[in-house]
């Protein structure tokens, strides 16, 4: 007799029997063994199951109940996990399974076909393999739609049942964009919204979904799905009453329909959002109904870059609600019998949804302090899992924005070591958001800049600026920015030596916009208001190459790098006479100078003014205001009066420029005013 051991061995050999009773016999028991068992699943799996059941599922010959059988075993199989459903998907079960859902099949199997089909493609993975097979897919779900909703059985369990099972393998399917108008160019918003009509939240849900599916991220699809209507009223309303269904799987859904929307601009009327969505998931929040990983992560979607939306959410108590849960994670920290997976991604992921609600409101940021999200930021910067540290980054970047908080709070909650710290991690996306996060921290007016500085942060930035990854070298520069703003000659030739110009020069004309922007920026503050910058970066490119630097930027496609290199030649110009000389004496750089004062772009105006203005300043006999601008000649022949006076016509003119203009002005001997 065979041991328990030996016996799946024996069932998995006799697949291969030329017997079709035995063939279905041993599939039958196997069947039965795998469902509902993962120790099972495991056994077969590693016994090769996929290899034989691929086999049978694509001969021709095979008996229908034999598919059946194994259909049902890929159907468990794919439960497993994601390796297995794509070994599955490689083993060509995807074309036997569609093979088998074509008219004329057995009913049996066509139900047993769709629900293998549906559990292969519960996997991103799967998903987007599945692209090939989406032509030939979509027609067939949905005229089991069709076809339910002109049967009489429509309203029966099981009619019902294989309806919710073509629109949950529908909603599988719009994995791209290209996908999504494939699907919807087929009709299906219209052939979809009376479900949601039906009263039976199971299909409530995955037609929801499906239309979540359909419309995230895509504006077109969106706008589209705004004008479907369905017994007199529109989708959004369709779905604003969902979000206040019984159900909180169908209000969970519905609240992702409407952020979809949302995000796209595609209600014309926020009401729906403001009034019910936002309540509704900050309610779902506080409850255990629907998985809380999906109502943070809904949350945070729908908040994005909305700050009305963003307000709402914390009148709604959720800023302080998701900080509760914060709270209630890390009380669990070493427990047993506690999902600390699960704990991870739920921490992540309210960290990303609070920097979201307080990235552009006061009022959010200060209920999240209140509500002592420092602590729980704090302590998430040492958190095992990068995922977590990024997220808290990302969320103390948010929170650090405001000033007064940077003034009062962040000084006291020892933020600063843990933060240095992830800008020194090996791990690129915690590298990414913790340089970020520092960047808030340098400003002149933070109190933790002089803190920073003896921690060694120049250095630390140095290193960065030589960072293979654009966002952390622009992040780098962009923190060395903030440092050079009212600070000591100590600390800026510091970051002279460190860095160097000619680095910075290099950055700031070639490779990456963001990267060029910040190292332009950084050559700006370098020199401005001191007496070591300008002097600094002659000393180390040379008159020749200075003009040549200022030539590139300013000749830039991009007005913020333009904009920078405009207050450099400023800030050079209004030093010495000498370097200003420099550039009054080449005739094409200050003609780019002047032509920049009619510039609409009103900062690029402004900053070439101020050029102007210093150049202006430079009198023929040193310090004396009786007498001419010692550059007069230069200007004249530039047309500086003629340009400044025709701006000082335009009617439309800014009033920073106008002022401007009228500065310039003063110094020329015949003013038009």
């Amino acid at each position: 007799m065979a041991t328990t051991q030996q016996q799946p061995v024996q069932q998995i050999q006799q697949l291969q029997s030329t017997n079709p009773v035995e063939v279905y016999s041993a599939l039958r028991t196997i069947k039965n063994a795998i469902i509902g068992s993962n120790a099972k699943k495991t056994l077969y799996y590693q016994l090769q199951i996929i290899p034989h059941v691929s086999s049978l599922l694509a001969l021709d010959d095979t008996d229908v109940q034999i598919r059946v059988q194994a259909t049902t075993i890929v159907s468990s199989l794919a439960h497993k996990g994601e390796d297995v459903a794509q070994q599955l998907v490689d083993g060509g079960v995807m074309e036997a399974l569609i093979g088998q859902v074509m008219p004329g099949t057995d009913a049996a199997l066509m139900e047993a076909s769709e629900r293998a089909l549906n559990a292969l493609l519960g996997y991103k993975a799967t998903r987007m393999g599945a692209e090939e097979h989406t032509h030939t897919m979509v027609p067939y779900l949905l005229s089991i739609i069709t076809e339910a909703k002109e049967s009489p059985r429509m309203f029966e369990m099981r009619m019902h049942a294989r309806v919710e099972l073509a629109v949950l393998i529908l909603e599988k399917l719009c994995v791209t964009e290209a996908r999504q108008f494939t699907v919807a160019n087929t009709g299906a918003m219209d052939l979809l919204a009376p479900l949601l009509q039906r009263g039976y939240p199971r299909l409530q849900v995955a037609t929801l979904r499906a239309f979540a599916a359909l419309s995230y991220e895509n504006m077109e699809i969106s706008r589209a799905l705004a004008t479907v209507a369905h017994d007199g009223r529109m989708f959004p309303q369709l779905v604003a009453e969902l979000a206040r269904h019984s159900d909180a799987d169908v209000r969970l859904h519905a609240c992702l329909c409407l952020a979809n929307l949302s995000r796209m601009r595609a209600l014309g009327d926020a009401r729906a959002v403001l009034t019910v969505a936002v309540p509704a998931l900050a309610k779902l929040l506080r409850g255990s109904d629907v998985p809380r990983l999906q109502v943070i992560e809904a949350l945070g979607y729908l908040c994005h870059e909305d700050a009305e939306i963003q307000m709402a959410a914390k009148n709604a108590g959720a800023v302080s609600d998701l900080v509760a849960i914060l709270a209630e994670i890390e009380s669990q920290d070493g427990a047993d019998f506690v999902d600390h997976a699960r704990n991870v991604q739920e921490t992540r992921a309210v960290f990303l949804a609070l920097g979201t609600i307080v990235s552009a409101g006061e009022e959010c940021r200060m209920r999240a302090v209140e509500s002592h999200a420092m602590a729980h930021l704090v302590r998430a910067l040492g958190h095992s899992d990068d995922g977590v540290k990024a997220a808290a980054c990302l969320c103390t970047q948010y929170i650090v924005r405001s000033v007064p908080i940077c003034r009062t709070h962040v000084p006291e909650s020892g933020l600063l070591r843990p933060l240095l710290a992830l800008v020194r991690s090996s791990a690129t996306s915690v590298q990414e958001k913790a340089t970020a996060a520092l960047i808030n921290l340098l400003p002149d007016f933070s109190p933790l800049r002089a803190d920073a500085l003896k921690e060694g942060v120049v250095d630390v930035l140095a290193q960065l600026v030589e960072s293979e990854h654009v966002t952390i070298r622009r992040n780098a520069l962009w923190g060395l920015r903030n440092l050079l703003v009212g600070t000591d000659d100590d600390t800026r030739r510091q970051i002279i030596e460190h860095v160097g110009i000619a680095r910075l020069s290099t950055l700031a004309q070639t490779g990456d916009k963001a990267v060029r922007e910040q190292a332009a920026g950084v050559l700006q503050n370098v020199t401005a208001e001191n007496e070591v910058g300008a002097q600094a970066v002659f000393d180390a490119l040379g008159a020749p190459q200075v003009v040549k630097l200022l030539q590139t930027l300013l000749a830039s496609e991009d007005s913020a790098v333009t904009v920078h290199a405009l207050y450099l030649a400023n800030n050079i110009a209004v030093r010495e006479r000498s370097l200003c000389e420099l550039i009054v004496g080449d005739r094409g750089l200050l003609q780019t100078i002047v032509d920049y004062a009619r510039s609409p772009v009103s900062e690029a105006a402004i900053g070439a003014l101020w050029c102007i203005n210093s150049i202006a300043s430079h009198r023929a006999d040193g310090d004396s205001d009786s007498s001419e601008p010692r550059f007069l000649a230069q200007l004249e022949a530039q047309n500086v009066q003629s340009v400044l006076e025709t701006l000082l016509g335009d009617p439309g003119l800014c009033l920073g420029v106008r002022d401007r203009v009228k500065s310039c002005l003063d110094y020329f001997s015949s003013p038009a005013i």
